[in-house]
């Protein structure tokens, strides 16, 4: 650090992140189960818990206060549920209320409902996201046009290929954004105007 301070992270076995302090002075402490998946971080008097179901899959997630052992003061909790495929179909929060998603037959999420908004998502025959707003009919700006594959109008952007199929222009409400290629069609100067 500039100070001369050294900033030193301590690991384990295989290489897995157990502490990091700053000439001995403990920054953030790591516990891990047998199986090496992080379950009690420790950052100050922060302390984080997860407990992991048996496909070790993150099922609950909790971050206190380390004041009162006893009583301990609760910031956020969170648990998730998961379906046979390992999808996420539920998330509740302390804070935000309970979260649902759902998927259509190929996997790909197609709603996400919450007690604040419920959310839709559709895709086109080559599974882009389509923009949900009024139909073009009504709304000629919601032109979700795909042309070859290419998205070429989505949420406010409108975007531009080169012969090769690489997007050649971003263009938003206040910028378009420029992309160059190297001879081996990487990018290789990104540029805002």
């Amino acid at each position: 650090m500039p100070d001369g301070r050294t900033i030193n992270s301590l690991y384990y076995g295989s290489g897995h992140l157990h502490q990091i302090n700053i000439d001995g002075h403990i920054i953030s402490d790591i516990e891990r189960d047998r199986l090496h998946r992080e379950v009690s971080r420790t950052q100050g008097r922060l302390n984080t818990q997860f407990k992991y179901d048996r496909n070790s899959r993150l099922q609950h997630k909790q971050i206190r206060r380390n004041q009162n052992p006893i009583l301990p003061d609760i910031l956020i909790e969170r648990s998730y549920q998961y379906d046979n495929l390992d999808r996420l179909i539920s998330k509740k929060h302390s804070r935000h209320g309970q979260t649902d998603y759902y998927y259509d037959r190929t996997g790909r999420i197609e709603g996400c409902r919450n007690q604040r908004y419920w959310e839709t998502l559709q895709y086109d025959a080559a599974a882009n996201l389509l923009d949900h707003r009024l139909p073009i009919e009504l709304d000629p700006s919601n032109q979700n046009v795909i042309r070859c594959n290419q998205l070429l109008h989505f949420r406010g952007h409108r975007y531009r290929y080169d012969e090769h199929g690489r997007t050649q222009t971003k263009q938003t409400i206040g910028a378009t954004q420029h992309y160059h290629y190297d001879a081996e069609h990487r990018l290789s100067t990104p540029s805002t105007a």
